[in-house]
């Protein structure tokens, strides 16, 4: 959690703590998503679409079980976007001519050179800290 005073509060208190990465890393946004990666997965996918309705499938959504949704879905959704971004970068490669002797092809996936969105073999991985003692489940959907 980064924090040792808040770590012991939230365990005092029996709270339920969801960042959204780990501390060394940062959260992603795109245009695909339009929004935090975490916040999508909750609020469209979890919400939205029904989709943290998965822990049962009952038609219930509780508070645990949306977190625990968000948690779950982020990695996944990190590397469905990476592979989009991947395949419209390789779709877009244009040839750039070099004059009469030859051409070459480029691909800048930022300013730096270097890909900054997108760690190698990695994925933005959401934590659940969960110090609630009495399972209460509180419900945020119920469809009928």
């Amino acid at each position: 959690m980064g924090s040792r005073g808040l770590g012991q509060l939230s365990y005092d208190k029996g709270m339920r703590i969801l960042t959204s990465t780990q501390s060394d890393d940062v959260a992603l946004e795109t245009d695909v998503t339009r929004q935090g990666l975490l916040s999508f997965a909750l609020t469209s996918e979890g919400l939205g679409q029904g989709a943290a309705d998965f822990k049962p499938k009952d038609q219930v959504i509780t508070l645990a079980e949306w977190l625990e949704y968000g948690a779950a879905r982020v990695p996944k959704l990190y590397q469905e976007i990476q592979k989009q971004y991947q395949s419209v970068v390789l779709n877009e490669l244009k040839d750039i001519s070099l004059g009469a002797t030859g051409r070459a092809r480029m691909i800048v996936f930022s300013r730096d050179g270097n890909n900054s969105s997108f760690k190698k073999a990695g994925s933005q991985q959401p934590s659940l800290f969960d110090f609630t003692r009495q399972r209460r489940d509180i419900v945020l959907v119920k469809s009928q």
